[in-house]
């Protein structure tokens, strides 16, 4: 399985343009990596990139992120509040070197 190269795609019908986002800015989203917080977290060494996630998390129900839990990159829990089912989706280990090899970086784990 491979991301795609973008991050969102854009769409125009009927006069109006819709964005949606692909797979790709949803994991980069559940790292935290395309956040204000990015610039603390990613930092090169011995000419390798690394990226510290301060966050491992993405709520909510979505078709992509399934994807990556059948693939065994995500793991997800199910939440029902409200009579609302959602899920809370984290990466696992093999998804995180998963990711990383998919961007180009090495991502530590968010506790370490």
């Amino acid at each position: 399985m491979e991301l795609p190269k973008e991050e969102y795609i854009y769409v125009e019908e009927n006069g109006c343009k819709t964005t949606y986002c692909t797979m790709r800015q949803k994991a980069l989203h559940t790292i935290g990596l395309n956040s204000g917080h990015t610039s603390r977290r990613l930092y090169t060494r011995h000419g390798k990139k690394y990226y510290k996630p301060y966050r491992n998390y993405f709520c909510g129900n979505d078709k992509d992120l399934d994807k990556l839990v059948e693939a065994g990159y995500m793991e997800r829990s199910l939440e029902i509040a409200h009579g609302e089912k959602n899920y809370t989706y984290w990466f696992n280990r093999t998804g995180l070197d998963w990711l990383g090899a998919q961007i180009g970086i090495i991502i530590r784990d968010e506790e370490n």
